[in-house]
């Protein structure tokens, strides 16, 4: 980045208009949604794009797909890839691409600042797609997933841990849910890891009745998908601990002279100076005139 970009970042603004830009891009308590851009490399195998479309499908709310293929290489050069973030204002991001060194990659990571934070690699060893499942089932458009995580490797080990955050983040998307109940539940998301492999599975929930009960069932949907963990690119303590804080929250003003009635309502007094009626400037109406009377 040159000394002029760096420049023009750091300025400050001069208009309304450009500090209210200025604000939106500071943190907040409660952040919008996360858009996250799928992409594919210059060469990558059939399993491997239907996983990615098959998850584009699951965050199609909040995702963006590029149709064509890029030669993108996250861990060798970052720069390009950060471009497209910034540029269609996406805050993670979905890599595929094959080679025979690495055979069905899939890199996902997350951005803060503009920058990469975060970045995996996972290479996928076992998959099953969504037309493969006899029953296909289809998920209510805009519903949140739960995301359910098995194993105890999730709670010592560094990379599994942070792997563990990056999916969250990914799937979850920082969409608000207000008064979720357990109807709402539509979709779960099973994360399984051990030292050597890591499933995700998709489920459906169902209610069936039966003998005058109602039920809750599970049925598999897919994508069902096994990984092995390959290489990370993990931000440091600072960085992360940097990225996770919260700004303060604004202090309202004390609304002076206000008070709520009886039902409720706000109520305000105004305090101005007395006026001087003889100086008002009325209207004078021609009706309101006494006419003289002329006397002969």
């Amino acid at each position: 980045m040159s000394d002029q970009e760096d420049y023009t970042e750091q300025r400050q603004a001069k208009t309304k208009k450009g500090r209210k830009i200025l604000e939106d891009r500071e943190s907040k308590l409660v952040e919008d949604p996360r858009q996250t851009l799928f992409i594919r490399g210059n060469k990558s195998s059939n399993n491997i794009r239907i996983l990615m479309k098959e998850w584009y499908q699951i965050k199609k709310d909040f995702g963006l797909i590029f149709s064509r293929k890029h030669e993108i290489s996250p861990f060798d050069n970052k720069d390009e890839l950060e471009s497209y973030c910034v540029k269609n204002d996406c805050t993670q991001f979905c890599l595929v691409s094959h080679s025979k060194k690495r055979p069905d990659n899939l890199v996902i990571g997350r951005l803060h600042d503009k920058k990469i934070l975060d970045m995996v690699e996972l290479g996928l060893k076992e998959f099953k797609s969504q037309e493969e499942f006899v029953k296909t089932l289809k998920v209510p458009l805009h519903s949140r997933p739960l995301i359910i995580f098995n194993g105890d490797i999730f709670g010592y080990s560094g990379p599994h841990m942070r792997l563990q955050n990056v999916l969250t983040d990914f799937f979850y998307e920082n969409c608000p849910v207000e008064l979720a109940s357990s109807n709402d539940i539509n979709l779960i998301i099973s994360v399984s890891a051990n030292e050597a492999n890591i499933s995700i599975t998709c489920y459906q929930r169902q209610i069936v009745q039966q003998d005058n009960q109602v039920l809750m069932k599970f049925e598999e949907i897919g994508p069902r998908c096994l990984f092995e963990l390959r290489r990370t690119q993990l931000a440091d303590d600072d960085t992360f601990k940097r990225a996770c804080k919260q700004p303060k929250p604004k202090k309202k003003p004390n609304d002076k002279n206000t008070f709520h009635d009886g039902m409720g309502d706000k109520r305000g007094k105004v305090f101005v100076q007395q006026q001087d009626l003889s100086t008002l400037a009325l209207k004078k109406r021609k009706k309101l005139k006494i006419e003289k009377k002329v006397v002969e």
